[in-house]
């Protein structure tokens, strides 16, 4: 094996495939549901710290802001509104303002234009609108990544955009065949 050399293979710039982005997914739910929970967590602070101040004798019904506020918060309706709100926070602003969100970042992905075109903030935000038929076709929309030449899940079709890596990945083979040849080579010394 001493005139093979092993070929590194170069990723940058290619599509990115699913199990890419679906890792990319996983990771950016995670930090949400991260986010979501510290937010939840001072939330019920703030409640026990209102119920302990009222055992000490001040009766927060007396004080409407407060109760206002509580019944606001609290209601169903505004919570879902405001996890869809993060979401949509999350997802346009990361993929607007840098390319990537945290876990696309992670991944070594970046969303652009078909003109290879850092994306803007209205079309960042068409594309997480365009999520919308991609969950509800029951993943199918996701799935198309497998179908698709260009690796377009439905939302980067309907937003016009790209998902493409960013760095340097090589695939594991090119490890293994290292190992190999270094295995190989230390067994023809011997």
């Amino acid at each position: 094996m001493s005139g093979t050399t092993i070929q590194r293979q170069n990723l940058q710039g290619y599509y990115a495939g699913i199990v890419s982005r679906f890792t990319a997914m996983i990771l950016d739910v995670a930090i949400i549901n991260i986010l979501l929970l510290l937010i939840s967590w001072f939330i019920s602070i703030s409640l026990a710290l209102l119920q302990y101040i009222s055992t000490l004798g001040l009766n927060i019904d007396t004080i409407p802001y407060i109760q206002s506020f509580l019944i606001f918060i609290l209601n169903p309706y505004f919570i879902a509104l405001f996890v869809i709100g993060i979401i949509f926070i999350y997802f346009t602003f990361f993929v607007a303002f840098s390319g990537h969100t945290p876990g696309k970042a992670f991944m070594g992905l970046r969303v652009i234009t078909k003109s290879g075109k850092k994306i803007s903030y209205l079309r960042s935000m068409v594309r997480f609108i365009a999520y919308f038929p991609t969950i509800l076709s029951l993943g199918i929309g996701f799935f198309w990544i497998l179908l698709d030449d260009q690796r377009q899940a439905w939302h980067d079709t309907l937003s016009d955009t790209l998902v493409i890596y960013i760095w340097e990945a090589c695939p594991d083979e090119t490890f293994l065949s290292n190992q190999i040849a270094l295995f190989q080579t230390n067994l023809n010394e011997k």
